[in-house]
């Protein structure tokens, strides 16, 4: 129920990404279990998890890649593999590359003044009607 709880808040949240955290929070839950098992206190098991977060977190900032956008073409081509990755498991991926240059062209219209936040994404419930 839990994890079914989890992929739901995912999808409400995100709208993609289910399968990724029902995953990860599988593989968390399954290698917590023996310290469970032989006692350790939920506290301990939360405190060393949040310092896995807390560790992972400053190795992702180690591996980020930093953006140029003083040349215009490599900005472009990289926003456009951004846009493929997310496109990948969806319905039109197999149009990734027509999407991915559209969003890129909107995203790139767009006033530098405008904060990137306000980009707003709608959700439109698939199937024939």
């Amino acid at each position: 129920k839990t994890l079914v709880d989890i992929a739901k808040s995912q999808d409400a949240e995100v709208g993609d990404g289910t399968t990724s955290v029902v995953l990860l929070a599988g593989e968390f839950l399954k290698q917590v279990k023996p310290y469970v098992e032989e006692g350790v206190h939920p506290r301990i098991v939360i405190k060393a998890i949040r310092k896995a977060l807390q560790l992972s977190m400053e190795k992702i900032d180690s591996l980020a890649v930093k953006i140029e956008k003083s040349n215009t073409t490599e900005h472009r081509a990289l926003l456009e593999k951004c846009a493929a990755t997310a496109l990948s498991s969806k319905l039109i991926h197999q149009q990734k590359d027509f999407f991915s240059k559209i969003v890129v062209d909107a995203v790139l219209s767009l006033d530098d003044l405008l904060p990137l936040n306000m980009i707003g994404i709608k959700k439109v419930q698939g199937g024939l009607s």
